[in-house]
């Protein structure tokens, strides 16, 4: 027979990481050179756009999409997110955004679009602090 054991405190982390699965995505458009953010991510997800990750936002507090202040967000896969992670955790053993990580955002300027119909990009720096990752077995 299995015995599951949960508390309080876990569960509200559950609940938590499944409302910042639902909530708005903050788009490439929210950025400008010198925006910093700093948040604790609750959730990771893959999708067809590739993936994503649900937040709790720290620093700011809350941002306003479509009028309303969320302090809850999902962070698409932004190339320069994507890039700016990748070296970051270039020499990590997960080398993807993990559940816990605390991540200082600053966009450091706009790429214009190369293409006529695609987007300007935001470039950004990243600051990833993960507790200890377990030691290869």
């Amino acid at each position: 027979m299995a015995v599951f054991k949960g508390n309080t405190g876990g569960g509200q982390e559950i609940a938590k990481a499944q409302q910042a699965a639902d909530a708005p995505f903050l788009s490439a458009k929210y950025w400008a050179k010198d925006t910093k953010m700093s948040f604790v991510i609750l959730s990771t997800h893959k999708s067809a756009n590739g993936p994503y990750i649900g937040v709790k936002l720290v620093v700011p507090e809350s941002v306003q999409i479509d009028g309303k202040e969320h302090s809850l967000v999902r962070i698409g896969n932004l190339a320069g997110i994507t890039l700016a992670r990748m070296q970051a955790l270039a020499q990590a053993k997960n080398k993807y955004f993990a559940v816990g990580d605390k991540v200082f955002l600053r966009c450091t300027g706009i790429t214009p679009a190369e293409k006529e119909g695609h987007s300007p990009s935001p470039n950004f720096e990243v600051e990833i602090d993960r507790e200890a990752e377990a030691a290869a077995a």
